[in-house]
């Protein structure tokens, strides 16, 4: 089985005052954005504690961004929970709804046969 040869991207990009090389099949846009949030996120490290090595506050940014990627990701799975919990309920109150239907055009013909 032959392996695919897939066309990857390449980007020259500045992290964190570093230059460095970015391959994969990402767009530029995309490279960009991370590489603007990675290096807010060094810049904001590096005014708080300007003493701290290129490699603390590379390892702190790791850090923060790895506590944004978790706390994004329960806040999405909670939402999925509440989302099939919201469906459950609609599906029970569609039920009923249609339930009531029934029995009111039951009603009504029950009152046309009376009139």
């Amino acid at each position: 089985m032959a392996v695919e040869d897939k066309h990857k991207d390449k980007y020259n990009v500045k992290l964190l005052g570093e230059d460095m090389v970015i391959v994969g099949q990402l767009s530029e846009k995309y490279v960009k954005k991370l590489v603007h949030h990675i290096n807010i996120i060094g810049q904001d490290i590096s005014r708080a504690y300007p003493r701290l090595s290129r490699q603390r506050i590379l390892n702190l940014a790791i850090m923060n961004v790895a506590d944004e990627y978790y706390k994004l990701k329960d806040k999405y799975e909670e939402k999925s929970e509440d989302i099939k919990t919201l469906e459950k309920e609609f599906k029970k109150l569609a039920d009923k709804h249609n339930k009531l239907k029934k029995d009111y055009k039951e009603l009504e013909s029950l009152l046309e046969e009376v009139d």
